[in-house]
């Protein structure tokens, strides 16, 4: 439950208190679930990516890639006063579907640096490109 002080600033903006609740109980450590916060919601490359803390989404743009193998998310993003660097560590686990060994998916540990104003986070993440 280390993490309850952080799920209750993020949930804070829901001024309707079922919302408040809903959201606390979604980002709950207890239930072992995943807080996805940096995504492209649909694939679309072209659009950028979105991260989401503090209770806010920002909108981000791919600004330097660093090729990666299999995390296609590597690289630094900027927008809405937000840096966000995304490096690979260590790979966890590979895919492989049976029927087309092509298919290759990863869960990787990944590095999240995220700039800002004056403040600068790191979070230890997972990649996971299953669906």
């Amino acid at each position: 439950m280390g993490n309850r002080k952080y799920d209750e600033i993020h949930c804070s903006v829901n001024e309707d208190p079922a919302a408040y609740v809903r959201c606390l109980s979604n980002a709950s450590a207890d239930k072992d679930k995943s807080i996805p916060f940096f995504t492209d919601r649909c694939n679309a490359e072209d659009e950028g990516a979105y991260i989401s803390f503090n209770g806010q989404t920002h909108h981000v743009r791919r600004e330097a890639q660093q090729p990666h193998r299999y995390v296609r998310y590597a690289g630094t993003y900027e927008g809405n006063g937000v840096v966000v660097r995304i490096l690979p560590t260590r790979l966890i686990k590979r895919y492989v579907d049976e029927s087309d060994p092509h298919d290759v998916r990863v869960r990787y540990a990944v590095d999240v640096f995220i700039q800002y104003g004056n403040e600068t986070a790191r979070i230890a993440a997972i990649y996971d490109d299953q669906r």
